[in-house]
């Protein structure tokens, strides 16, 4: 499992891995994508947290969390 703080750093990150756009689920602030390999068929699921943006700091906010499953 992968943390980014943008939507458009863990949308390059995905993209660079050879994933394509699949599904999307909205609701009210939550929101989850799938994506799924061109050449293996796997697929990755991209959502969004109201979470610490990082480890050390007490600063909140949206953080995109990268599954492959």
């Amino acid at each position: 499992m992968k943390k980014f703080t943008t939507f458009d750093k863990a949308q390059r990150y995905i993209n660079e891995l050879g994933y394509t756009f699949k599904a999307r689920d909205n609701f009210r602030e939550d929101k989850s994508y799938i994506y799924q390999n061109r050449k293996s068929k796997q697929h990755m699921f991209l959502k969004s947290n109201y979470d610490f943006l990082s480890a050390g700091s007490m600063e909140m906010g949206v953080v995109w969390t990268v599954q492959r499953f």
